[in-house]
């Protein structure tokens, strides 16, 4: 019986059924307890505010669904009316059109992202594990290796920002990229593009900062460039990504060109990390150092028992032939990663690096959270530890005696791995509710069958601040947009175009003017859909001005009204035509 159990784990099918359970179960657990919300609720991370989980949420539906109604192209999102290409403004996670059959099938929006959020979760543990394995991790220590990866603390810090959640594109091409270093072929190489192209198409904040990781990296298989089957193979990867990733970088260029977009510098030195953020961890700490160097909602360590294994991990591995290219590669990643999170807190003499980065690397100065570089430090010492801890495994099996090997050895690795497992372990995330759309469906279903084609409305409030929970209010008419395929004037995103603001002043001045209701209406905004909690009414009753007219035609329980708006044409006898 015990033979049969053995051999049947030894299957490589079972085993890896056995794997996705565990990984599962831990994504599942590490976010509880959304798992008993996941139709109506979704985490909000540190913020606590549904600004950007709602926003992604929007995005998701785009993908899966939104921009195959024929309403528009698929860049040319139904936000900021009239303006085009708006769905380059933000994050435009293409990979999530892969979620479509999940979204079609649940017809649940919320529990969706959710599915995404946890299958990201999911594949960041198994990625991890086969490229431990690929490294030649044995089997226990590739399970905890995946383990740590998918509790990573900074992406729990981040859980509401769902794009940084998956790893696995970057982690995909490290391991792409381990095989290469070994044998290199055509084939490795597309597969390495489609790494790469997954990364971006998930992220391209994370694509942009893997290809200058990458860059500054690569390098080190210096020895093997005069391979012309190497040179083909990075070739072919490049070609591939370039495929993949080009539509996608064409657009957001194409948006940051037009609309002028850069972060300010006073923005992206307030979101650069500095060295001693590194020092603290975010969520429930064996060792918690209280250090003041660190901000505190920006505590960017793993743990100090991972960072103690990394660093034993980059010994052994510079001793152990095998594992030399990997551990220089990964190392001066590391290295690379905490000194460009740094921003323009790195100062070299008078030079900061940052903003030559931003002079000579498209996309660079569009970029504001610096800090994130940090993710790609918290995965090299995870994958560093993992090494450390199987190279300490191995140095027992060289140096101990069976017998105490056995009885002292293994299990005092085995401690020492669940602790530096454990000893960051994420807090239960906040949990913020969707609105009901069901509740909501009365003004929804009169906007979707009364609003002309190629017509938008307006939804009043508009944001009144610039901080990311003053607009949760809009990310909730985007939400309800989901449902009535109507585009919006409002709109939220990772940059605003200039005409947004003022059109957003003009409309929250209370009253609102003449002028702003006639250029509402000559951008063919059909309906002003106001929530009468938040705006005084008079502002928007029935209202008539020389040139444009405000008309009540629908209220709904909830609070919200509708008021038609019309363009008045002034006639050469005095009459007037509505239309």
């Amino acid at each position: 019986m015990t033979r049969a159990v053995r051999k049947l784990f030894k299957s490589r099918r079972v085993f890896g059924i056995l794997l996705v359970v565990i990984y599962a179960t831990l994504a599942i657990g590490s976010t509880w307890p959304l798992a008993r919300f996941s139709t109506t609720c979704l985490p909000t991370g540190t913020s606590e505010s549904l600004t950007v989980p709602m926003f992604n949420l929007w995005t998701i539906w785009w993908n899966t669904e939104g921009f195959l109604q024929g309403t528009n192209s698929y860049w040319n999102a139904p936000i900021f009316h009239p303006i085009q290409n708006t769905f380059a403004f933000s994050e435009p996670q293409t990979i999530t059109m892969l979620m479509a059959p999940i979204n079609w099938f649940t017809d649940s929006r919320v529990l969706t992202y959710n599915i995404y959020l946890w299958l990201s979760l999911l594949f960041n543990g198994l990625f991890t594990f086969l490229l431990l394995r690929k490294l030649g991790v044995n089997r226990s220590i590739a399970i905890g290796g995946g383990a740590a990866m998918l509790l990573l603390p900074i992406v729990h810090w981040q859980l509401d920002v769902v794009q940084l959640t998956p790893l696995w594109g970057i982690l995909w091409t490290w391991l792409v990229l381990l095989k290469i270093s070994r044998h290199p072929t055509l084939l490795r190489g597309a597969e390495l593009g489609i790494a790469f192209g997954f990364t971006f198409l998930i992220c391209g904040h994370q694509g942009l900062f893997l290809a200058v990781l990458l860059l500054g990296a690569t390098w080190t298989l210096w020895k093997r460039c005069l391979n012309p089957i190497l040179w083909a193979t990075f070739a072919v990867g490049v070609s591939v990504a370039a495929l993949l990733t080009g539509p996608v970088i064409f657009h957001l260029k194409q948006a940051a060109n037009e609309n002028n977009f850069i972060r300010s510098s006073n923005t992206v030195l307030q979101l650069s990390a500095l060295p001693g953020d590194y020092t603290a961890s975010t969520g429930r700490q064996l060792i918690n150092l209280n250090t003041r160097e660190a901000h505190d909602q920006r505590r960017l360590s793993p743990g100090w028992f991972k960072i103690g294994l990394a660093i034993t991990g980059v010994i052994i591995g510079l001793i152990r032939n095998r594992w030399r290219w990997w551990t220089v590669f990964i190392l001066i990643t590391l290295l690379l990663a905490f000194s460009l999170s740094l921003g323009p807190n790195l100062r070299i003499y008078e030079w900061r690096p940052w903003w030559t980065l931003t002079e000579y690397c498209p996309g660079f100065s569009q970029v504001r959270n610096v800090f994130r570089f940090a993710f790609f430090v918290q995965m090299t010492i995870v994958l560093l530890a993992a090494q450390g801890l199987y190279g300490a495994f191995l140095l027992s099996k060289t140096f101990c005696a069976k017998k105490l090997q056995n009885y002292l050895a293994k299990p005092a690795l085995l401690i020492l791995g669940l602790i530096a497992l454990f000893e960051v372990t994420p807090p239960s995330p906040a949990l913020g509710k969707t609105p009901s759309a069901d509740r909501h469906a009365g003004w929804i279903t009169y906007i979707q069958e009364n609003t002309p084609p190629d017509h938008a409305i307006a939804c009043v409030p508009f944001a009144r601040g610039v901080k990311v929970k003053d607009f949760e209010s809009t990310t909730r008419w985007m939400y309800f947009a989901t449902f009535h395929g109507v585009p919006l004037v409002n709109g939220y995103s990772g940059f605003f175009p200039d005409e947004y603001f003022e059109i957003s002043e003009a409309i929250n001045t209370e009253p609102p003017s003449e002028a702003i209701f006639r250029q509402l209406a000559d951008s063919k905004v059909e309906f002003l859909v106001v929530m009468r909690s938040q705006v005084k009414v008079k502002s928007f009753s029935d209202t008539r001005f020389d040139t444009v007219s405000l008309e009540h035609v629908y209220s709904d329980p909830v609070g919200v009204d509708v008021y038609r708006l019309q363009r008045i044409e002034t006639l050469r006898y005095g009459m007037t035509n509505q239309y």
